[in-house]
């Protein structure tokens, strides 16, 4: 599979959204609608902007904003699945809906939560793990990686240093420089240092 988690923050995630609209044949859907509403697409930078708060992670579990990519050059449409809930635990709110598909990407983004900066990451399935479940489902798996390398080449150009493994973006050493810490999320007992500095 291809993953990659990394730390960023407003600025950061500004540019890498802008990168998958306008680099790549990606369209980026909520991985799960609101409740009682319809599954929404964001077609633009200024779309997502307006429905979530990017950079900022009121929770601190690295899951602020949770995007499902889809390329039509690699898979046909995905299926919208209904969610049936249970009114009394959801507002009165009887359904939802998400998104689904062997060749879709995930793109998590966290952002900053008090004094932390938790991870973002993105990632998709791999033409071994859907064989082992039996559900290649159309996927061009080749396409897929290509699209993936491209996106995980861009995050690392973007990057100014590296913790163990993670990129670490602009903004995001800015504040980890004003003593902002950088966690997988609020929870963890241990954060990430910075391992070097891009010159």
């Amino acid at each position: 599979m291809g993953n990659l988690d990394f730390f960023a923050a407003r600025g950061d995630l500004h540019e890498v959204l802008a990168f998958v609209f306008a680099e790549t044949d990606f369209r980026v859907f909520e991985s799960y609608s609101r409740f009682g509403e319809k599954l929404r697409e964001f077609r633009s930078l200024a779309a997502i902007c307006d429905a979530f708060p990017i950079g900022k992670d009121p929770h601190g579990n690295g899951y602020a904003v949770t995007l499902q990519l889809w390329s039509p050059s690699v898979m046909k449409r995905p299926r919208t699945c209904r969610i049936k809930l249970d009114p009394k635990t959801c507002a009165g709110h009887t359904v939802r809906y998400n998104i689904e598909g062997w060749g879709l990407a995930q793109l998590y983004l966290g952002g900053v939560y008090k004094k932390i900066v938790t991870k973002s990451h993105f990632g998709h399935n791999s033409a071994k793990r859907a064989a082992s479940w039996n559900s290649e489902d159309g996927v061009d798996w080749k396409a897929l990686e290509q699209l993936s390398g491209r996106f995980r080449r861009h995050v690392a150009k973007l990057s100014a240093a590296k913790a163990p493994g993670r990129p670490i973006l602009p903004a995001a050493l800015a504040l980890a420089r004003k003593g902002y810490e950088l966690k997988e999320m609020k929870g963890c007992t241990w954060a990430h240092k910075i391992q070097s500095v891009k010159r």
